[in-house]
């Protein structure tokens, strides 16, 4: 059998494949999902454990979490909650059988990157 050197999914290269909006945001409903599980509860635990241990460590974790870094996993964890919130919303209209035309489809997910952008500027404005 001869070797071929076609990629193995041509599907996704070149002027086969074109950006959607719904794969960008199930990629992106991923990996914040990804985020929150790895950083966000473990962060949330933390601060839990830090509050329970005394004013000492509760300081410290205070400290950390004014930091430039700390600041920047807050506001990805904030993002990282509203684009969840908003694609949960947006899976709840399509479970009771509304928007599923493909126009409805992309609006929505526009409007869920945009409400998630408005609520993470809002809750991060009124926090940081």
């Amino acid at each position: 059998m001869s070797t071929s050197k076609r990629p193995m999914s041509p599907y996704m290269l070149g002027p086969y494949y074109k950006f959607q909006i719904t794969s960008a945001l199930s990629i992106l409903n991923r990996l914040t999902g990804v985020f929150m599980s790895v950083v966000t509860a473990p962060l949330l635990l933390c601060w839990l454990i830090a509050l329970a241990s005394g004013e000492a460590a509760y300081t410290a974790l205070s400290a950390w979490l004014g930091s430039g870094l700390g600041k920047l996993v807050i506001a990805a964890s904030v993002f990282s909650f509203s684009f969840h919130l908003f694609g949960g919303i947006r899976h709840l209209i399509w479970d009771a059988g509304w928007m599923m035309e493909m126009s409805q489809v992309r609006l929505s997910g526009w409007l869920a990157i945009v409400a998630t952008v408005i609520l993470s500027v809002v809750v991060i404005g009124a926090g940081l």
